[in-house]
């Protein structure tokens, strides 16, 4: 059966998780194509999405100076759906490279992590320390075998 992102589960944010999902620990993925790659190897019965609409991302920090001083000026914008788009352009980019179909925008990702995973940035880490590889569709192929061993129990190494 092929998968589909429209088939994982979507909860409110701070909402309970939605049901048929897999016992235990949710965490949010970093939102890069390392990130999208986990929730696609993780799958819709250990993964679920939040609406994530441009106008609850917190304000940006935008600078203006030379980049080898301290910024000249330094204020906070809005994200608008335009910045959105573009960062889900990146990662779009990445899945096609990695022979992933698109995943909707607009959305937080939380999967499924033992207990010792703490927040994105550490599974972030947990899988990136054995996974050297650059191309998108190997990285892919790494992460595949490194999130189930990692849900397994199973030394990354």
């Amino acid at each position: 059966m092929a998968q589909y992102w429209s088939t994982y589960p979507t909860a409110e944010a701070g909402g309970e998780l939605p049901d048929g999902l897999a016992a235990g620990r949710y965490v949010e993925v970093i939102t890069n194509g390392h990130g999208a790659l986990t929730a696609w190897v993780a799958g819709p019965r250990r993964c679920y999405r939040t609406p994530y609409p441009a106008s609850a991302h917190p304000p940006m920090r935008v600078t203006r100076g030379h980049p080898s001083g301290p910024p000249e000026e330094v204020w906070f914008e809005p994200w608008t759906d335009d910045d959105v788009k573009a960062e889900n352009d990146d990662i779009s980019s990445y899945l096609a490279e990695a022979g992933v179909r698109l995943r909707p925008h607009g959305y937080r990702w939380y999967v499924l992590v033992p207990g010792y995973i703490e927040d994105g940035e550490a599974l972030e880490s947990a899988l990136r320390e054995e996974n050297k590889y650059i191309d998108p569709a190997e990285v892919y192929a790494a992460i595949e075998e490194l999130y189930e061993r990692l849900l397994k129990g199973m030394p990354l190494c």
